[in-house]
Order: C-alpha cells, then structure tokens, then sequence
C-alpha cells in the first residue's frame, strides 16, 4: 500500500534546485530541456517520482502538482517566487470569497 502522505518527508529533501524547478514547472506547465532552471533539479524530481522526462520535454506528475500546491505560502513569500507564491494563493482561495485588505492593498467595504 502507498504511503498517503509521501510529500511531508519529499519536501523536506528536496535540494534547492530541485525546488527552483519544481516552481518552474508548476507555474509554467511542461518545459523544454532548453528552458529548464536546473537539469540537476528536474532529476532529483524525477527520482522522487514528482516529475517526469520525455522527449525532451519535463512535467509535473500529480504528486508533484499536488506538492507545490500544499507548499507552504509563508515560505513561498520568503523565496521571493511571486509566480508560485500568487498562483497557489489563487487557487487556495474558494471561488467568489473576498480578498482581504492585505491581499488587494485597498480596504475591503
């Protein structure tokens, strides 16, 4: 039986270029090997079963969509990665719920 929470002890090893490109990829969708950040990274996603390689092309399996989303926000925010950082808060929030004052920057009526 497969562990239900294998992403508790995968984010915890990941390597900084593996979590560059786990970024990359979440954000930019299937990328080309031209275009990736680190090809050290994408192998170390590949070897934990969080992305995949094929025909010159690298993409996130659901595990690894799965990852960057429960990625923690606070952390996301200190990386400085607004792309990710804003992608996951977007989707984190249910349709049609208001945005805070801190989120917009205008105060909330």
């Amino acid at each position: 039986m497969r562990d239900r929470h294998p992403m508790i002890a995968s984010k915890l090893e990941l390597s900084s270029c593996a979590v560059s490109v786990l970024g990359q990829l979440f954000v930019e969708g299937p990328t080309s090997d031209n275009n990736i950040m680190s090809r050290a990274g994408r192998c170390d996603l590949v070897s934990a079963g969080l992305a995949f390689h094929d025909a010159g092309l690298s993409s996130l399996t659901p595990d690894g969509e799965r990852l960057a989303m429960e990625w923690d926000l606070c952390s996301l925010y200190a990386r400085r990665d607004r792309r990710w950082y804003l992608k996951v808060r977007a989707n984190a929030r249910p349709e049609g719920a208001a945005v805070s004052h801190s989120e917009s920057g205008a105060a909330v009526r």
